[in-house]
């Protein structure tokens, strides 16, 4: 999770959402049947080894880029189960493809590996043995989510009709992972039909939380150049001035009020270098319509009557970090099945977006229907708070078997005719 404004996460998450499906009517849910009871007991059964697993990758965190034991851990796991491994994707990225006995549709699942950079103390028992790295945002329960799901899957494969394509990204933090795997072609051999994944978050552990359409914030980047034979330092100053006058923009000042989003515009000093500067900025926002409105009016702004003597250039490149956009009738779906797994009161609805907090995953929704959950991993009677970054993030560890449980039904809605 590459944005970093904890409380503002925290607040956003555990306020703003509802556990009522807010008059939705979603396709209801496949009946468990035997194989997800078969499923289930594996999970169960398995809980500890799960536990451990988690635990190890804890000890050894690695940076975005560097993800090279974890990856080793998930190709021997994979591997171990008889699954298709590949590796070096998009960097250190692996993927596993657990065929079915029956041909089907493909789906897949995808988990983050990375760690991030903090000189804090780990306040587990099996902290980081990486000096200055630790998971604080939830990558090793990510990982271990998808490796408790290919364990479980894989001892029901003879009844599945299709397979399961397993991502496991390097570079989340730095927003680079998800494209480096395209670009590499992780999908080269077939597209899936749906793709899911999750994150961890400050909800209390047995709750998950989702919503269809935009659910975290995107990232666009822009860069302005100015030309001026004159005084370039104040017409770039001036130039900057306007771009900060645009710093919050309601969407409802843009007519545009579903879905809610907001909309920020942040940029930098100018760096001068004879008669140009340059000033780089981003927004970050949500919608699609939010992007259309906010990337013409940052163009209208920067063209109205330009300081005397000044040429002013841009470009624009949306989406530099994908956020989470969510299939609208595959999340339907995937919530009641989440509410047939978990409960309904366990399944809340995200009406509000986190200001300032991004992820990739969208990068893989921009080619795959998917749909991303909040997965809770707080405690308050141990006073584990589960916000991502946050110095003191402890996650309860029931959340696995949580997610395992829900990811691996959710899977098995595609493949079971």
């Amino acid at each position: 999770m590459s944005i970093r404004r904890l409380r503002t996460y925290a607040s956003a998450l555990c306020v703003a959402c509802s556990d009522a499906s807010q008059g939705v009517t979603p396709a209801p849910p496949i009946p468990p049947g035997p194989v997800f009871s078969q499923v289930e007991a594996v999970i169960a059964r398995e809980e500890q080894r799960f536990i451990e697993v988690r635990r190890d990758l804890h000890r050894h965190p690695e940076l975005s880029g560097e993800e090279r034991r974890t990856a080793q851990v998930v190709r021997d796991a994979l591997g171990a189960l008889g699954l298709e491994v590949r590796s070096g994707i998009g960097g250190h990225g692996v993927t596993a493809l657990l065929r079915g006995a029956r041909p089907g549709p493909l789906v897949a699942y995808r988990a983050d590996m990375d760690a991030v950079a903090s000189g804090a103390t780990d306040p587990v028992e099996f902290r980081s043995v990486n000096a200055g790295v630790r998971h604080i945002c939830g990558h090793d329960i990510h990982v271990t989510v998808g490796l408790a799901v290919a364990t479980a899957l894989a001892q029901v494969r003879d009844s599945l009709a299709g397979s399961v394509l397993f991502v496991f990204q390097p570079a989340e933090e730095r927003a680079t992972g998800a494209k480096a795997m395209l670009a590499a072609g992780v999908f080269e051999t077939a597209l899936p039909a749906a793709i899911y994944g999750l994150h961890t978050a400050p909800y209390e552990a047995g709750r998950v939380a989702s919503t269809p359409g935009p659910m975290m914030a995107g990232r666009d980047r822009f860069e302005v150049t100015v030309t001026s034979p004159d005084d370039i330092g104040n017409a770039a100053s001036a130039v900057l001035a306007r771009i900060n006058a645009l710093s919050t923009i309601s969407a409802a000042s843009l007519g545009i009020s579903q879905p809610p989003d907001f909309i920020l515009v942040n940029a930098s000093a100018p760096q001068v270098s004879g008669t140009t500067a340059r000033i780089a900025g981003s927004v970050v926002l949500a919608s699609a319509a939010s992007r259309a409105r906010v990337r013409a009016l940052i163009a209208d702004e920067l063209q109205r009557s330009p300081p005397a003597g000044a040429q002013i250039t841009s470009m624009y490149e949306s989406r530099a970090i994908a956020g989470v956009t969510n299939d609208t009738l595959l999340a339907r779906a995937a919530m009641a099945t989440a509410r047939a797994v978990l409960g309904d009161a366990n399944v809340s609805t995200v009406t509000t977006i986190p200001p300032a907090f991004s992820e990739d995953f969208g990068s893989f929704q921009e080619r795959v229907p998917g749909v991303f959950f909040y997965l809770g991993v707080a405690n308050s009677e141990r006073r584990w708070n589960g916000v991502p970054h946050d110095a003191n993030y402890v996650a309860d560890e029931r959340a696995i078997s949580v997610g395992a449980r829900l990811m691996s039904r959710l899977l098995l809605s595609h493949l079971l005719q």
